[in-house]
């Protein structure tokens, strides 16, 4: 997922967070310090991201919205 669809996301903020963490954690593979990945750890699970949530586009006006929302958060349509 690219960086423009990160901010469309209606998480955004906690999206890019997740993608920072995600490319952090390839650069750590090389870290042998234990207490570097000890830190690392603590603020992954400080940070309480959890998993990416689903999203589905709204039927009507197009907008990105949680998959099981019942109402769009932009046009506030209904959601099927």
């Amino acid at each position: 997922m690219g960086t423009d669809a990160l901010s469309e996301h209606p998480d955004g903020k906690k999206s890019a967070l997740r993608a920072m963490v995600a490319d952090v954690e390839l650069a750590m593979v090389d870290v042998t310090s234990a207490p570097a990945r000890e830190a690392w750890q603590r603020l992954v699970v400080g940070l309480d991201l959890g998993p990416e949530p689903a999203v589905r586009a709204c039927p009507h006006c197009g907008k990105l919205g949680m998959q099981h929302a019942t109402r769009c958060g932009f046009c506030w349509n209904a959601t099927p």
